[in-house]
């Protein structure tokens, strides 16, 4: 999962005598800004990225979000948090169904694979996780 541009001359339908490169952090934001659009999710990424965040100061625009990028084809993980009492099961697939339409349009490149890793539970009396995957 590097961070290096990877080349997708087909895919993004390059003319002869140049070549377009989509890097990681590109397709890791917009996965991230795709999922803080779904109704459920209350934040991005595990207790541990969600505290360095806080420390770092400000929002970490991919937290959460982690992406190998191979030639033309990409995996996505994406570590979330949910709001209590919501379906797990749904809010994975309509996310999943949502990053890959989304990555696919706006990159050109093939999603293989999204993987969703259900991090934490946010109670909203509690209050334990602040909105938008702030730390």
């Amino acid at each position: 999962m590097a961070d290096e541009p990877q080349e997708v001359a087909a895919a993004a339908g390059a003319q002869p005598g140049g070549t377009v490169e989509i890097g990681d952090s590109v397709v890791a934001k917009i996965a991230y800004e795709t999922c803080r659009e779904i109704e459920g999710i209350h934040a991005l990424g595990g207790a541990t990225s969600r505290a360095l965040s806080g420390l770092r100061g400000g929002e970490h625009r991919t937290s959460g979000v982690a992406v190998d990028l191979r030639g033309e084809v990409v995996d996505i993980d994406l570590t979330l948090v949910v709001d209590y009492g919501r379906s797990i099961p749904q809010i994975a697939q309509e996310c999943r169904d949502k990053v890959r339409s989304r990555v696919e349009e706006i990159t050109g490149l093939k999603v293989k694979a999204i993987n969703v890793v259900i991090g934490d539970i946010c109670f909203a009396e509690a209050g334990a996780v602040e909105p938008g995957g702030q730390g």
